[in-house]
């Protein structure tokens, strides 16, 4: 990170919550004249004694705004995490703008109790699977659910987590943590290593091989899309065991917010959240409007092991989409939020959704796109692991 003494000043205005694209700097030589500079000079690389003014371009009353004036109101005397209230759209053009600083055991308060209320605004949907990864946006789910159950005066047996083992992607250690946030929760649990994942799936060789090969020919970034795809498949095929129809993931606030402009960008239709059919099981999503930060904070020992263990890589279009997905609430608070709840607004009222569409034969689903050459290769790849399908 850079040195404070060497920001420049368009870095210098997102200290302030001012988009530098908002203003035009100029260099005051002190003649009476004005000379433009751009954004990316730092405020060392004028002359001593000169003036740099940044003059707002926009018809903007930013004093109505104050985007840099935040108030803390402390909830905990040794807070873990905060969440931001900023309130621009105000007729006395005193905006009051507010960041509450909270405790883990605080944030679990809030966190558990919506887990909760999402479920019964989801009808109840028992009996259900959930996939616990032992990192900190699932590991919510787990007292989330003890806390739903308790609420509903219904039976822990209704609850089926899970856990995959397949080293280095998804660690032994990780599958012990959430044995232990199950445990606490009298919740069943089941840890499935390669040898489970190959029998649950009916596959006709191991998953580790099958990794081994996809990474040959897409290379070892694909491990996060590969993850993605085994436990939706888990998660999907226990379903149908215990008699299930609904899976519940820990997307958080940026994974939903990534996937959206994923979409957007590329011309496509969004898929559905914070509730999606993925076949017959329905995908739920309780946490999609929760930043992972807070997430992360409600068992920070944990959340913190699992960024130790994380497989270091990734596609860089996936971090660049990532990138901009964090980068909406860095500048504006909820900003995503607002996106998110009117994007979801408007494609309910359209019946925009992208809709999934079946692979005949196979558990597999298609938004439509991608180029059909490549959709064979892969297809013919999975046959050998997945004999039972019928391609």
């Amino acid at each position: 990170m850079k040195d404070a003494r060497d920001l420049t000043l368009g870095e210098l205005l997102l200290a302030n919550r001012f988009p530098p694209s908002l203003f035009q700097a100029y260099e005051v030589p002190g003649d009476g004249s004005l000379n433009p500079v751009p954004m990316s000079r730092s405020l060392g690389d004028f002359p001593e004694g000169r003036k740099v003014v940044l003059q707002c371009v926009r018809n903007t009353d930013i004093d109505a705004l104050q985007p840099a004036e935040v108030e803390p109101v402390w909830h905990a005397e040794t807070p873990v995490t905060e969440i931001y209230d900023f309130q621009y759209a105000e007729d006395s053009k005193e905006p009051r703008h507010r960041v509450h600083l909270m405790d883990a055991a605080t944030m679990r308060e809030v966190i558990f109790g919506k887990i909760s209320e999402f479920l019964v605004r989801a009808g109840d949907p028992l009996p259900l699977v959930a996939g616990i990864s032992g990192g900190g946006d699932s590991n919510t789910l787990v007292h989330g659910l003890s806390r739903y159950l308790a609420n509903r005066q219904l039976g822990a047996s209704r609850v089926t987590c899970f856990t995959l083992v397949m080293e280095p992607m998804w660690p032994e250690s990780a599958a012990h943590r959430a044995q232990t946030l199950c445990s606490q929760a009298d919740l069943e649990h089941r840890v499935l290593h390669p040898e489970d994942i190959a029998q649950t799936l009916r596959m006709s060789s191991s998953p580790q091989l099958l990794w081994e090969d996809l990474s040959k020919l897409y290379g070892t970034d694909l491990a996060h899309f590969f993850g993605t795809f085994l436990i939706n498949l888990v998660g999907r095929a226990i379903s149908q065991e215990v008699g299930a129809s609904s899976l519940l993931m820990g997307y958080n606030r940026e994974d939903v917010m990534a996937e959206l402009m994923f979409c957007l960008m590329n011309g496509r239709r969004p898929l559905e959240y914070p509730r999606k059919m993925t076949g017959d099981t329905e995908v739920l999503m309780p946490v999609w409007d929760v930043p992972k930060v807070m997430l992360d904070s409600c068992h920070p020992d944990f959340s913190e092991a699992n960024y130790t263990e994380r497989v270091d890589t990734t596609a860089v279009r996936r971090s660049s989409i990532y990138y901009m997905a964090h980068c909406l609430d860095a500048l504006v608070p909820q900003m995503s939020i607002s996106l998110l709840n009117g994007t979801a607004k408007l494609m309910d009222e359209l019946s925009g959704w992208q809709e999934l569409t079946p692979i005949g034969g196979t558990p597999l689903l298609h938004t439509g796109y991608g180029d059909a050459e490549e959709q064979h290769k892969i297809l013919t790849l999975l046959k050998g692991y997945f004999p039972d399908w019928q391609l």
